[in-house]
């Protein structure tokens, strides 16, 4: 026996046919392509993984099942198809797990903190590739997007100064979900005047639905500029996704 413990339930790992897998909990570690005096070298690989997830749950203070999430979608993934999840996958789980969450985190962001050369599109295409191994219809989870740009704004010290500066009297947290409940308003008119919104960037839309319910519940210290800022995006792409959308 090797002293590689499952990452899930802590039993001893097994070498059978090249691959490493728990028979307590059916956990499957994927192909080992080394020697089996090498084995030790292997956690090293679940670790840094599992540390990746950790990373960008902390980083962006998200909830901690988002964590467990992601580890138990990996995990499913592995014992599904008997193959190694991959960083794109790694990714991929992280956001999903997130917007199971209630939070829509966009997939430039992930790739930022993780400091990884992968593209969007390739983590766009594992993201399918777990709903077709994990199937669950899903459509685009408009409602996560708006809680993680208003998460997102109300942590931003610029617009968090304009507030303090302001003649609101109103606690931060309140304001938040005012713009919260406007913003899922403005959506579901948006799906009454059926706009096909196929194709389009959701952060983008979430944006502008953001920036429109802001205006629209007296909070005017919310720019176009700033919350193009906080997105990493230019002001343009928010003056035209607003003009698509009104």
């Amino acid at each position: 026996m090797n002293d590689i413990k499952c990452p899930l339930c802590g039993h001893y790992l097994s070498y059978e046919d090249g691959s490493l897998l728990c028979t307590h909990c059916g956990y499957i570690a994927g192909d080992v392509l080394v020697p089996s005096r090498s084995l030790k070298r292997y956690p090293l690989y679940v670790k840094h993984r599992y540390n990746s997830i950790e990373k960008v749950v902390r980083q962006l203070e998200l909830p901690e099942e988002v964590i467990e999430l992601a580890r138990e979608i990996i995990h499913s993934y592995e014992l599904i198809t008997g193959k190694k999840a991959g960083m794109s996958l790694l990714i991929a789980a992280i956001i999903l797990a997130s917007r199971k969450c209630g939070l829509a985190i966009p997939i430039r962001e992930v790739l930022l903190i993780l400091h990884t050369k992968l593209s969007p599109s390739k983590v766009a295409l594992a993201i399918g590739a777990l709903k077709e191994v994990l199937p669950e219809r899903e459509n685009i989870p408009w409602e996560g997007y708006v809680n993680y740009l208003i998460r997102k704004i109300f942590r931003d010290e610029r617009f968090r100064e304009r507030l303090r500066k302001s003649s609101l009297k109103v606690p931060t947290h309140i304001i938040a979900e005012r713009i919260r409940i406007r913003a899922i308003r403005e959506l579901k008119n948006l799906n009454r005047r059926s706009l096909n919104l196929t194709g389009k960037n959701p952060v983008y839309i979430a944006a502008a639905v953001v920036y429109l319910a802001s205006k629209k519940v007296g909070i005017r210290e919310l720019s176009q500029s700033l919350m193009a800022d906080v997105l990493g995006a230019s002001r343009s792409v928010i003056s035209k996704t607003l003009r698509n959308i009104r």
